[in-house]
Order: structure tokens, then C-alpha cells, then sequence
């Protein structure tokens, strides 16, 4: 187990077609590596109910398969952050058993790499720069593409966000919400890269990153909708996607889905058996025998752990 660390022309469209017949390399991958799952959690709050949902099938998925779990710290938005909550983050699910292999991963130390990808989609003349303003755009729908003429050929361009053309049909399996299918012009839009204020996109480092390091991606169903934007971009870069699995997101009992964002309850691990059991089986699996300890909890739930069993919805009211 890893311990506490500190953390240091026209534009041409990006066509997307990815699905498991289409993909010959990342399933012959799988045949011959060990998989890599992962959890990700940004340090913007405590971990609770619902991120532990996301991080226990994550766990037992890839212990199933007798896989290697990442831990990554998905750092990049400063501004967003509360100070020790990515320690406290750890502390927790250390308390609770996790153990991840190798050294954390910080999104903070990954610029360079991301600066790498964002000149290979300039280079394809994929990148323009967007003035538009947030109350500019129409609320709610996709991005008009007021900007797409101004390529640019280097960055940064100052007061300006980045956005990547994407267009074409992405499609992919996922193992628990079924097919997927997106028209990355009428579903996604031009999605940005690298924001106004300096900071690259989620959509940007969670595909450079997911598809650098991680060969399955468990999480919550909250983010199937960014899934199309990230495989647009992991097409556009010539990166091998890897295969998802999106659980349901949780709600209270208002109807809010549990986040940080609203305040949701941390996870209290003074009783980790509790919790774990709790949330083992709100993910649909069937109940363990008597475990006295966290260990006995993790040497009965990996081997036990079942994907087919996770309710097949994108929310769940508890």
C-alpha cells in the first residue's frame, strides 16, 4: 500500500467511430497485459456514499480480474480545490482497505503531457480559439461554433479559451448502461481543450490520461455525457480508448445527486465494515457472509464481485 504523498483553412473534423469490432489493439491488449482500473477523485471535497460506489466496483472489478488499481488525483483545477481534501481522500480509503499499486498519479504533474496533445491537435489544424463568453452562448445547448475559423498554429492565446473540432459518430459498449452512441456535432460540439483562465480541460487530461494509463474506467453514470468529447479527442490523438463501465449515481432522498458540489455527507469510516457492506450492496451484489474484518470484507467481495449484477440505471434514490 502507497502512503500519504504530497502533490508537486476550414478546421478538418475528428471523425470517432469506437467500438469493441473496431478496436483489434486494446482487445488484444487485454489478452496479453494485465488490465489497469483506476479511481480519480477530484480534491474539491471529502470522499462520500457516492464516490465510494464508483470506487469499490472500480476495486473489485479490477481485483477480479487480477488487475493493477491506480490511485489519481485529479488536481488540475486549483481554484476548486480544498486544501487537504486530497489527503483526506486518501486517508480514507486507506481506512477502508483500498490499496492502489504504484505512486499516486497527480493530473498536476501531467502539464507537459497535456501540452503535447494539445500541439497534436493543433498540428492536425483541429484547434481554435473562442471568445465567446459563457452568457454569450446559448444556455444549455451545444456550442454554435461562432469561433471554429480561427485556427491557431501555437498557444497560449491570451483572454481566450481553446476548443477542439470534433465531429463524425462515436459508439462504444458500455458494461453497464449498454450501447452508447454520440454525434459529436449534434451531442457534443466543439469541445474545449485548454481554458480561459490557463488551465487545461477535464475532457482534455481525463482522455490524454485514461487513455495513456488505464485500460478499464469504472465510475459514475454522471459522466456518460463527457465520455463522447473524450473519445472524440482520444480518436483525434490516435490513442487506444479504454472500455467503460458507469455506475448509477446516487440521490438523496430530494432528489439531488450526492456530490460535493451539494454538501453530501462524508463517508464516516469509524465503522468501515458498515459502509463497505452498504455500499457493496446498493451496486447489486449478493451479500457477503459475517466478515470481522476490513480484510475478510476484501478476500470475500473480489472473488464474489460480479459487474452483470449492478442495476443497469443511472441513478439510484437512497
Amino acid at each position: 500500500m502507497h502512503r500519504l504523498q504530497d502533490a508537486r483553412g476550414n478546421p478538418r473534423a475528428a471523425d470517432c467511430l469506437i467500438n469493441d469490432t473496431l478496436n483489434p489493439g486494446r482487445q488484444g491488449e487485454h489478452l496479453t497485459a494485465r488490465p489497469v482500473g483506476r479511481f480519480a477523485p477530484s480534491p474539491t471535497g471529502l470522499l462520500h456514499l457516492g464516490s465510494l460506489l464508483a470506487a469499490l466496483a472500480s476495486y473489485c472489478d479490477t481485483r477480479n480480474r487480477h488487475g493493477l488499481w491506480q490511485l489519481r488525483i485529479d488536481d488540475i483545477d486549483g481554484p476548486r480545490s480544498m486544501p487537504g481534501s486530497a489527503e483526506a481522500i486518501q486517508k480514507t480509503l486507506e481506512s477502508l482497505g483500498f490499496e492502489w499499486d504504484g505512486p499516486i498519479l497527480w493530473q498536476s504533474q501531467r502539464l507537459e503531457r497535456y501540452h503535447a496533445a494539445l500541439q497534436t491537435l493543433i498540428d492536425q489544424r483541429l484547434v481554435f480559439a473562442c471568445q465567446c463568453s459563457r452568457k454569450s452562448l446559448p444556455r444549455g445547448e451545444i456550442y454554435p461554433g461562432h469561433c471554429r475559423a480561427r485556427l491557431i498554429d501555437s498557444f497560449p492565446v491570451a483572454d481566450h479559451a481553446l476548443r477542439v473540432h470534433l465531429s463524425g459518430k462515436c459508439s462504444f459498449v458500455d458494461t453497464i448502461q449498454g450501447l452508447q452512441e454520440f454525434d459529436l456535432s449534434r451531442d457534443v460540439g466543439d469541445s474545449i481543450v485548454w481554458r480561459r483562465d490557463g488551465l487545461v480541460s477535464y475532457a482534455l487530461a481525463c482522455a490524454v490520461d485514461d487513455a495513456d494509463k488505464v485500460s478499464h474506467v469504472v465510475r459514475g453514470a454522471d459522466l456518460l455525457a463527457g465520455t463522447g468529447a473524450q473519445l472524440g479527442i482520444i480518436k483525434a490523438l490516435r490513442l487506444t480508448p479504454p472500455e467503460y463501465a458507469h455506475v448509477p449515481v446516487l440521490l438523496d432522498a430530494n432528489g439531488d445527486k450526492l456530490s460535493k458540489h451539494s454538501l453530501a455527507r462524508p463517508v464516516d469510516d469509524s465503522d468501515p465494515l458498515e459502509i463497505l457492506h452498504r455500499a457493496w450492496l446498493i451496486l447489486g451484489q449478493q451479500p457477503l457472509a459475517a466478515c470481522d474484518t476490513v480484510s475478510d470484507f476484501w478476500q470475500q467481495a473480489i472473488p464474489a464481485w460480479q459487474m452483470s449484477r449492478v442495476p443497469r440505471t443511472r441513478q439510484i434514490t437512497v
